[in-house]
């Protein structure tokens, strides 16, 4: 056998200087088991006849029941963690958008004054969420603007305000995630990261 090896044993007799007592199961090595406490009817091997015989139960053994359990809540506070690191994510995402806004410059036709060639969508935003604060969304997590300038701008919107204007993103039947935008203004999006919290950001689509 090679040295340190080990093995697990149920006390009968209370071992001296309080090491173990009557009823315990213990891992012992092997030889102070085949040695000593075996020989002496100090202990038995920890097999599940021996259990039985002693009518202890085997603090390691699992009934399918009590597997099941376990693993539901281990799979719960996993679950909780992930929770709370998502919450966590999106609130220090949040206080940093508070103040920041996303500058996208269109070029304008002078007789319509409305932005042409071309728009803003919401890859355009992602891009420059990307571009200009270096923040790169993963692909789950979605960006949907609102088809319409902000009604005060961005310096007077409250926090009430700027809820609403959440709420309503994505309420209508049409798909905010393929509105266009062809004139120039002050605009929200609305980010929503995983675990469905919402983050608010403010651009402003700005003649080039």
């Amino acid at each position: 056998r090679r040295h340190g090896h080990t093995v697990r044993i149920i006390l009968k007799e209370d071992l001296p200087d309080g090491r173990g007592y009557s009823g315990d199961v213990m891992t012992v090595k092997a030889g102070y088991a085949r040695n000593h406490l075996v020989p002496k009817k100090m202990a038995l091997y920890a097999t599940p006849e021996n259990f039985a015989r002693l009518g202890v139960a085997d603090p390691e053994a699992e009934t399918m029941e009590e597997k099941r359990a376990r693993l539901a809540a281990e799979a719960a506070v996993e679950e909780d963690e992930e929770a709370a690191a998502d919450l966590r994510a999106a609130d220090l995402l949040k206080h940093y958008l508070r103040n920041k806004v996303l500058a996208i410059k269109r070029n304008v036709d002078p007789s319509t004054g409305a932005v042409h060639p071309g728009s803003v969508n919401a890859q355009n935003v992602r891009d420059k969420l990307s571009k200009q604060l270096r923040i790169d969304l993963e692909d789950h997590e979605t960006v949907q603007l609102m088809g319409k300038p902000v009604e005060v701008g961005h310096a007077e919107l409250e926090e009430g305000d700027v809820e609403r204007i959440m709420e309503e993103i994505g309420s209508s039947s049409d798909d905010d995630k393929d509105v266009e935008i062809r004139q120039l203004g002050e605009f929200m999006a609305k980010i929503t990261l995983r675990g469905d919290h919402v983050v608010p950001l403010k651009f402003a689509v700005i003649k080039r």
